[in-house]
């Protein structure tokens, strides 16, 4: 090979290890920038506007900033109520989810039987339905129950739509425990209820934590559901924030709680990611 060959072949190579390096981390940042950072900036600037000078076209920034949209929010809303209710219900919601799922996910994780398949299938049923659609059935189906407009139709409700997250990732868990590990317990003769107890629990323990935090952010952010079966009775951060996004629409009010709502999940996702990357069930995870 000839000199002047070399001296390009060593200039693509390195030209191509400094795109790898910085060229793609950058790439990856400004994607970030625009499409999360740039959000929660406007959420941020919105919430943060003076209602006698409103921001508008062609100001590039707020020509001055107020916390009266916060202050009305706090002050002429029951948006400390409605706080305590999504947490309550979430909370709720979320333990219900994982004792209903515990025993389906551990079935489907490590047995083999006719119709496994199917119920798999019927697990991701409520995230293919609309949620609307789901919240007008059960509103019928809880008026005959009694369960209308009460905390524990809400709970219900709420945890059949986390029901699946909760589902998948506990099944995939279940799947992702070497079989080997099982059998030796077996023949040191360990019991089912042992082996889960002290095999199978510590094993899963990321994938319990994944699916709780999915399901706890379903159930923060749902709307439809709780405005068809908890209202008037019940208010949710979700449905003051659809309140503001209605006929009259404010733009201010509604930024404000937009962030009580974003920033709590960001919070969770943060520490499920880093939960995660120290955790085993990150195949778990990206079979969701």
């Amino acid at each position: 090979m000839s000199a002047p060959v070399t001296s390009a072949y060593r200039l693509r190579r390195s030209t191509s290890r400094i795109l790898r390096t910085i060229g793609l981390p950058l790439l990856l940042l400004f994607v970030s920038l625009i499409f999360i950072g740039v959000p929660f900036f406007m959420a941020v600037a919105w919430s943060l506007v003076e209602p006698n000078n409103p921001w508008s076209y062609p100001n590039l920034f707020p020509p001055s900033l107020s916390t009266y949209p916060w202050e009305y929010v706090f002050k002429y809303t029951e948006i400390i109520q409605a706080m305590a209710t999504s947490y309550a219900l979430a909370t709720s919601a979320t333990a219900l989810a994982f004792v209903l799922a515990l025993p389906t996910a551990y079935a489907i994780g490590r047995y083999d039987f006719r119709g496994k398949e199917m119920i798999r299938i019927l697990l991701l049923v409520p995230l293919v339905l609309p949620s609307m659609v789901v919240a007008l059935f059960l509103s019928r189906v809880f008026g005959f129950l009694g369960l209308a407009q009460t905390f524990e139709g809400l709970v219900l409700g709420h945890t059949l739509l986390g029901l699946p997250f909760m589902a998948r990732l506990l099944s995939t868990s279940f799947e992702a425990v070497p079989r080997e590990i099982s059998d030796a317990a077996s023949n040191l003769g360990a019991s089912e209820l042992v082996k889960f107890r002290e095999i199978y629990i510590p094993m899963i323990l990321p994938g319990i934590f994944a699916g709780s935090i999915f399901t706890f952010i379903t159930s923060l952010e749902e709307f439809a559901l709780t405005f068809v079966i908890g209202t008037p009775n019940y208010q949710t951060i979700p449905t003051i924030l659809y309140g503001f996004l209605g006929y009259h629409f404010v733009r201010t009010n509604a930024a404000v709680v937009s962030l009580i709502l974003l920033v709590p999940n960001v919070v969770l996702l943060f520490v499920l990611d880093r939960r995660l990357k120290t955790g085993g069930v990150s195949s778990a995870y990206s079979k969701l």
